[in-house]
């Protein structure tokens, strides 16, 4: 009987030991020795306060998550990043001599402008496609992307904004995003009619004086909370924006006028000349609570 009993402990012994391999084994790594930081920081001599952020930056995938089982033809649209938004943010930060801080990795894996808990934030399709690999993940996967993705650049941001205020200046923050003329599952009858749009939430003073400055130009439509509504989206706004109390904004442009570098440049030097006016106005030198 006690043999029995020491021959059945030895094999449970043995298949905790296998269970454990094989759990370790699934729990890889999100990035591996060399891939890149998770954020692309541009900082300069910060001679201007603004901060600029691109959340959606990047379309990069770890190695280790084999393209989120989608291939790299479906990264390169618009659901696996903002075309266009890093080159503009690098370009305007250069040209401000500002801060930029942009994520490098897609918004597929964990999107950094939705709050933790919320179903797209890890989305299992994304406008008609199916992101296999975030189907029936395990807690600890889930969080490993948010240990090594999602703090990281929302702590970016904030080590920044505190580096400006420590200069003695209220940071202004600007968040820099595009967006598809027409979304394969509502918008193929009636694309979107916006060059760009700008998006806020309690404090429309940036994006007041951004629609104002744009409106100028002649024939370009600008759209207000379009295509999406700041009172709804932009997590990352409010967060580092509203919750701050400081001026902020999202610029949303559509990605066909930012698909190549010379319209990048465009749009950057033009916002380059309409931002430092906007700065110098009475209204965005106070901090303001909601």
């Amino acid at each position: 009987m006690l043999r029995h009993l020491d021959q059945c402990i030895e094999i449970n012994a043995q298949r905790i030991i296998k269970t454990t391999a094989i759990f370790r084994l699934m729990s890889v790594p999100v990035l591996l020795p060399g891939e890149p930081e998770p954020v692309e920081l541009i900082r300069g001599q910060r001679a201007s306060r603004l901060l600029i952020h691109a959340d959606h930056g990047g379309n990069t995938v770890p190695r280790n998550l084999n393209h989120l089982g989608i291939g790299a033809d479906t990264l390169s649209r618009h659901v696996g990043w903002d075309i266009g938004a890093a080159a503009v943010s690098r370009h305007l930060a250069m040209r401000m001599d500002a801060t930029a801080v942009i994520a490098r990795y897609s918004r597929l894996i964990i999107d950094v402008n939705r709050a933790l808990g919320d179903p797209e934030a890890i989305p299992q399709t994304s406008d008609g496609f199916a992101i296999p690999a975030n189907v029936n993940m395990t807690a600890e996967q889930q969080a490993d992307r948010v240990r090594t993705l999602y703090w990281p650049y929302h702590q970016s941001i904030d080590w920044e904004l505190g580096l400006i205020r420590e200069a003695g200046h209220l940071p202004a923050v600007l968040s820099v995003h595009s967006f598809t003329p027409a979304l394969m599952s509502r918008d193929r009858v009636k694309p979107r009619p916006w060059h760009c749009g700008v998006m806020f939430s309690r404090d429309t003073r940036f994006g007041d004086h951004l629609i104002a400055e744009m409106r100028k130009v002649p024939g370009m439509i600008v759209g207000e909370n379009e295509p999406y509504s700041g009172i709804t989206h932009g997590y990352c706004a409010k967060v580092h924006g509203l919750s701050q109390s400081v001026p902020h904004a999202q610029i949303e442009i559509r990605q066909d006028l930012i698909c190549t570098e010379a319209g990048q440049r465009w749009w950057a030097d033009y916002l380059a000349t309409i931002i430092p006016v906007i700065l110098n106005k009475d209204d965005m030198n106070e901090l303001r609570h909601y």
